[in-house]
């Protein structure tokens, strides 16, 4: 059971620094877990990939605080069901002690809480990561083909349609309109709409994603009166450059504030 506070985060990208930094605002603000929203480096084909896991771990241990995370574009997921397997209580993959993958569809509630977490997106440097792939002639180890959910596994993840409190997602749902989208393109709208149809379903009170590496906050209508917060957080720093804003990748969501909220 964690405590009443959560760190909320988006796209890392394997940035070892920035989870550092991530870990020590989560425990600055009484937060003993982060969330990470997608793009979290889980890219154990590589060394580096499996150093940047030993490294968080490290240092995830040192703080006393867990990171949970979910899958987006860039993550190597197929593996990581691969090598983590084993499932804990709450239904999170185990990777390291600290470290969970949360997976697509799961559910699970944190005092009174209701979440649910739908990870992927699509990948519009798809073709360039292709072409590297074949010049370095290391195929898989780039673009990932399960990136995106296919409609059939998405429904299936959607057949309970009991209402949650909090949907993350890497992805933006179709309806939000951020002041800034480079993704706002016909080959993403399949997998925004997938997360539409999620918020439209299950009336969250919150939706929280990564992906756009822009900070935003909108409302979205999910049904009739019912209104969703829509969250967008930024990514790391070496993602970001010079548009990086110290406090625009990750937010703070106090459990406490959710509970007694009825049923829609």
């Amino acid at each position: 059971m964690p405590d009443s506070r959560i760190l909320l985060a988006g796209d890392v990208h394997g940035n070892c620094s920035f989870v550092i930094s991530l870990l020590d605002q989560a425990r600055n603000k009484g937060c003993d877990r982060i969330v990470q929203l997608g793009d979290w480096g889980a890219w154990e084909h590589e060394a580096d990939g499996r150093k940047f896991v030993a490294d968080v771990e490290r240092h995830a241990t040192k703080r006393g605080i867990q990171i949970l995370w979910l899958d987006g574009n860039h993550d190597n997921i197929s593996l990581t069901l691969e090598l983590h397997p084993e499932r804990d209580d709450e239904g999170f993959h185990v990777v390291t002690d600290h470290v969970r993958y949360v997976p697509r569809g799961h559910r699970w509630t944190w005092d009174g809480v209701r979440f649910a977490a739908f990870g992927g997106a699509y990948s519009i440097d798809k073709q360039w990561r292709l072409d590297k792939e074949k010049k370095r002639r290391k195929p898989g180890t780039l673009w990932f083909p399960e990136e995106e959910m296919t409609d059939a596994e998405f429904y299936r993840h959607l057949a309970d349609p009991t209402p949650v409190d909090v949907l993350l997602s890497h992805d933006k749902p179709r309806s939000s309109n951020p002041g800034w989208n480079r993704k706002d393109l016909p080959e993403c709208w399949p997998n925004q709409d997938r997360i539409q149809a999620a918020a439209v379903t299950l009336k969250p009170r919150l939706l929280a994603h990564g992906h756009l590496h822009y900070r935003y906050s909108q409302m979205i209508l999910v049904g009739d009166d019912r209104w969703c917060d829509v969250e967008g957080l930024a990514a790391d720093p070496d993602a970001m450059g010079s548009d990086y804003v110290k406090g625009e990748s990750w937010m703070v969501l106090d459990l406490a504030e959710f509970l007694g909220e009825p049923d829609v």
